[in-house]
């Protein structure tokens, strides 16, 4: 059975935890696109279906980014961090993540 995020999942990841909203929601549609169970999509990311449970139903502040980029890696996804060093801007930088979605 494919898995479809909760109304309240999505509204949770859509405040966007940046870098983690962004990152788990691409998680989700990838598990999505590949039409995968909460088993198998845990048997590929190697963490507990309990676990992609959490994060589908919103909970993704339980995860770092570094566990939700460690499961697009095991959905087959690359992930690329890019870091620019802007001339002429002070203060802080932007911390942001982009989709390439096909």
């Amino acid at each position: 059975m494919p898995i479809t995020p909760s109304p309240k999942a999505r509204k949770a990841i859509a405040k966007d935890h940046l870098p983690r909203g962004p990152i788990a929601r691409e998680t989700q549609w990838r598990i999505e696109d590949l039409g995968l169970t909460r088993a198998q999509a845990a048997l590929l990311v190697k963490d507990a279906a309990s676990q992609l449970s959490r994060l589908m139903t919103g909970h993704v502040h339980e995860f770092s980014a570094d566990r939700l980029v460690g499961m697009l890696t095991g959905l087959g996804s690359d992930v690329e961090v890019i870091i620019r060093h802007p001339r002429g801007r002070k203060g802080r930088g932007k911390v942001s993540v982009p989709a390439v979605r096909k």
